[in-house]
């Protein structure tokens, strides 16, 4: 039945498309890595696995070194790539775990790449069942999508048609090597708790829950799908960002909140919880025009400027103190502000050196001056950010280069005259 439901699926994929399974290996995973080899031998797919290390327990080396050896024993490619939940803590423990793995997936993967994920019916079920008990809206109890962007990538999920039993009766007909996570056997984790105590005794009334779950599940996902369209309608089929606060300044309540989820989700960020949402509404969409608001939850935030609401990754902590000797011979990497400054960079800019192969880099304090090339004068650093209407948050972190005392080119933006 699996390998007959994966024919079906890679089918419908070109041969040329970069495959990816995400391998914990677990028995779900093991059994979609197992039977996708199997599948791909005869249809011509190209298959590789990512394996996940949150660091969260004691073994988690040793298995992702088994990940490794039943990857080779396939003969499938496997990156291993570790993460840190800690950015995600707000969370929980599997929000923040899940969190910062599909960041990672998201992160690695390139356009139009396919990730495969092993979740089956019986993970649509305890998931459905979760969300309508934390008392979610529509997205939420629309569970585990069958089809879904990824950063550039897509998330498919092939395996949402089976059961349980099928994935165990796979793995023990095929003599399946896979990891038990201790874990798992917890009954005080909430998805645990409903996986052990609840739906098997739902299952022995309704017998038919999973397909009954399938389908509300499926209705749910077509009626989100009505209030998608009515979002764009409002936000005048554009998901830009920024989002000029204007474009929601008619709306009504539902439809307001309807419009800020599409568009969180549009620019692939983690949709806030209601609480958070209504701080969105009241400290950023209708606060004072000059207001400068800034909303945080795990994994981004919302910060308004001009009457305009922009969305990103919460920022890493700046120190803008620090200054930097670059010898422009080489690259200069500042990590934590995910920049690399380089000679080529800078004759792209056009700035002109001349002789000069030594800057100094730093940030803004305040204070600075320069006469842009072009400019009848001089200005202060301050002034030309308004004039650009570079966001606030976003001034000190903007590297200043320095020639001895003379600030000569800020980063992106403007040269001094006479360089």
């Amino acid at each position: 039945m699996i390998e007959r439901t994966l024919e079906k699926f890679f089918a419908g994929i070109g041969a040329d498309r970069r495959l990816y399974i995400a391998y914990s290996g677990g028995i779900d995973s093991s059994v979609l890595l197992h039977a996708s080899h199997s599948v791909c031998q005869s249809s011509g797919h190209r298959l590789h696995a990512l394996h996940i290390d949150h660091q969260l327990h004691a073994d988690s080396k040793r298995w992702a070194q088994h990940c490794l050896d039943c990857c080779a024993d396939l003969n499938i490619p496997i990156e291993i790539h570790s993460v840190d939940v800690r950015a995600f803590a707000g969370a929980g423990p599997e929000g923040a775990a899940r969190a910062a793995r599909y960041q990672c997936l998201a992160a690695r993967l390139d356009q139009d790449d396919i990730l495969l994920t092993a979740h089956h019916g019986d993970d649509q079920v305890e998931t459905v069942l979760l969300q309508l008990l934390r008392g979610s809206g529509l997205a939420g109890l629309c569970g585990c999508a069958p089809r879904r962007r990824l950063g550039r990538a897509w998330l498919l999920r092939p395996l949402l048609g089976l059961a349980r039993t099928e994935i165990e009766a796979y793995a023990s007909q095929h003599g399946l090597d896979y990891l038990l996570d201790p874990s798992n056997q917890s009954h005080l984790p909430d998805r645990n708790y409903l996986r052990h105590r609840v739906t098997p005794v739902l299952r022995a009334r309704w017998p038919g829950l999973r397909a009954a779950i399938s389908r509300c599940s499926q209705w749910q996902s077509e009626s989100r799908q009505l209030l998608d369209a009515l979002a764009r309608q409002d936000l005048g089929s554009q998901c830009s960002n920024p989002l000029a606060v204007g474009r929601l300044a008619d709306l009504s309540p539902p439809r307001l909140k309807n419009a800020l989820r599409y568009w969180v989700r549009a620019n692939q960020f983690p949709v806030p919880g209601a609480a958070i949402l209504g701080h969105v509404i009241s400290d950023a969409v209708n606060s004072r025009h000059d207001a400068q608001a800034c909303v945080r939850w795990p994994g981004a935030e919302i910060r308004k400027y001009r009457q305009c609401l922009y969305i990103q990754a919460p920022l890493a902590a700046h120190d803008a103190s620090v200054s930097y000797r670059w010898h422009i011979s080489r690259r200069l990497t500042i990590a934590h502000l995910n920049l690399c400054l380089s000679r080529q960079d800078l004759q792209a800019y056009g700035v002109d050196l001349g002789g000069i192969d030594t800057l100094q880099v730093r940030f803004r304090r305040g204070g600075e001056v320069m006469r842009p090339r072009g400019r009848a004068c001089s200005k202060t650093l301050k002034n030309l950010f308004q004039e650009a209407a570079v966001a606030p948050w976003l001034r000190d972190r903007i590297p200043l280069l320095f020639h001895q005392k003379t600030l000569i080119f800020v980063w992106g933006h403007w040269i001094s005259e006479g360089y």
